[in-house]
C-alpha cells in the first residue's frame, strides 16, 4: 500500500493523506511510536504533515534500499560456491543430452520389421501404435488398402543413439499378396525394398516435439553464460533446477537410453 500511495507515484488528491495513514498505521503496529504522541501537539497541522512525509519517504527509500541488498547478497549466494559449480555441471549435461536428441532426430540407426496387433491399426483416427509410441498416418490412400496382411507389417526406425523407435515406414504402394510367398516380390515386400514408404515420426515424443524441447534444454547454459543480477534470472534458475534437470534425468533412463548411448561409446 505505500507503493501505491507513495506521493511520488500517485498524483492523486487523496494519496498524501492515505500514505501519511498507513505510515502511521505501521509505526504503531511495529511498536516505533505510540498512538498518542504529546510532542505532535505542539505543532501546526502543516508541520505535522510535513514531518510525516519526510519520516514516511525516509522510510520508504531504507525498505528499497534494503531490498536492494538483500537481492544483491541472494545473487551472490546461488552464483557461487558448490550449488553453483552443480548447477554448471547440469547445464552442460542438458547440453549434451540436447544435441544427442537433435542428432537422433535426422540420424537413423537400426530398422526393423514390426507387425503390431491389428487393434493397433485406430483406423477412425488414423494412428498407429506400435511398440509404446503412437504414429499418425495421414495418407487417406494408405488406409484405403485393403490386401490381406498389408495393415500388418510395417517398417521400425531406430535413432542412432539412444535406440529409440523414433519413425515407422509404411508401404503406400502394396505387393499383390496372391503371389507365392518365397516370389522375389514377397521377399522386396518383407525388405521394404521397391517400395514408396511414408515415413511417419511419432507423436507426443521427444522427436515428435522437436525442437521445442531441445531449445528449452539450453536455457541452463544460457544463464550461465549470462548471468545477471536480475528478476528474470532467478525465475529461470528456479525453471531449470525444478523442471529442466529432473526432466533431462527422466530423458536419460527411460528406454535405457544412457545404457545405449554407453554402449556406443
Amino acid at each position: 500500500m505505500a507503493f501505491r500511495f507513495h506521493p511520488d507515484k500517485n498524483s492523486s488528491a487523496d494519496a498524501h493523506n492515505r500514505f501519511i495513514q498507513i505510515t502511521e498505521a505501521y509505526e504503531i503496529l511495529t511498536g516505533q511510536r505510540k498512538i498518542t504522541d504529546p510532542k505532535a501537539k505542539q505543532k501546526t497541522q502543516e508541520e505535522n504533515f510535513a514531518e510525516k512525509v519526510t519520516m514516511a519517504k525516509d522510510r520508504f527509500r531504507r525498505q528499497q534500499e534494503e531490498e536492494l541488498r538483500k537481492d544483491a547478497l541472494y545473487y551472490i549466494l546461488i552464483t557461487s560456491g558448490w550449488k553453483w559449480t552443480w548447477f554448471k555441471r547440469g547445464a552442460y549435461y542438458c547440453m549434451f543430452i540436447s544435441i544427442c536428441l537433435s542428432i537422433d532426430y535426422f540420424a537413423t540407426g537400426n530398422t526393423e520389421t514390426l507387425t503390431p496387433p491389428k487393434e493397433s491399426f485406430a483406423y477412425w483416427t488414423q494412428v498407429i501404435s506400435a511398440k509404446g509410441e503412437n504414429f499418425k498416418v495421414s495418407d487417406h490412400d494408405y488406409w484405403n488398402n485393403d490386401y490381406y496382411g498389408y495393415y500388418g507389417q510395417i517398417r521400425g526406425n531406430r535413432s542412432l543413439l539412444f535406440n529409440d523407435l523414433k519413425s515407422i515406414s509404411v508401404i503406400l504402394n502394396p505387393p499383390d499378396m496372391s503371389l507365392n510367398k518365397h516370389s522375389d516380390r514377397m521377399k522386396n515386400y518383407q525388405d521394404f525394398g521397391g517400395f514408396e514408404l511414408l515415413t511417419v515420426v511419432s507423436f507426443g515424443s521427444m522427436y515428435g516435439v522437436f525442437p521445442l524441447v531441445h531449445i528449452f534444454l539450453f536455457v541452463p547454459l544460457a544463464l550461465v553464460v549470462y548471468k545477471r543480477p536480475i528478476f528474470r534470472f532467478s525465475i529461470w534458475r528456479l525453471v531449470s533446477i525444478y523442471f529442466l534437470f529432473p526432466l533431462v534425468i527422466f530423458i536419460t533412463f527411460s528406454n535405457d537410453r544412457l545404457f545405449h548411448l554407453i554402449g556406443l561409446m
